[in-house]
């Protein structure tokens, strides 16, 4: 019975002072809130870039979609793709990061072997991991030395 009369109370002196709420007021609370960013966009997430536009001589063509690690917000914006709501599959992520590191990006090939150690569907491939790891080290990928030691 106490708590009902204090919620009474409090409603009581809340109406009033609301009621005193100017236009101004209100214009000042919907601006504080403008300019905020959502928390999905500042995620980090697995990005497949569109292919660049290149000239060579009077031939123009499109390069090959290229993979990188940005904010959900970044990838959007550079016209970018990724999978927002499955990362549990480590499938997909290793088919985005799986050309990239075929054709010798160290980046790639890091990542690639984090996929092989953390378990592609099953059982870790530590076997798989390691050499990933190697051929991104061998090109000076400190993150990846440091994966190759520790594993």
């Amino acid at each position: 019975m106490l708590s009902h009369c204090k919620r009474i109370l409090s409603l009581a002196i809340a109406l009033p002072l609301l009621a005193c709420a100017t236009t101004e007021d209100l214009a000042n609370a919907s601006t504080a809130t403008e300019g905020r960013q959502d928390v999905a966009d500042l995620y980090i997430v697995d990005c497949l870039l569109p292919g660049q536009v290149r000239q060579l001589g009077g031939r123009t063509f499109l390069s090959p979609r290229r993979p990188t690690r940005t904010t959900a917000a970044d990838c959007r914006i550079r016209g970018g793709e990724y999978v927002a709501y499955d990362r549990a599959d480590l499938s997909s992520a290793l088919r985005v990061w799986m050309s990239a590191a075929e054709e010798g990006d160290a980046d790639a090939q890091n990542t690639v072997g984090e996929i092989f150690e953390q378990g592609l569907g099953g059982e870790p491939n530590y076997e798989a991991a390691a050499v990933w790891y190697q051929k991104a080290a061998d090109q000076g990928n400190k993150r990846a030395l440091l994966n190759l030691g520790t594993l």
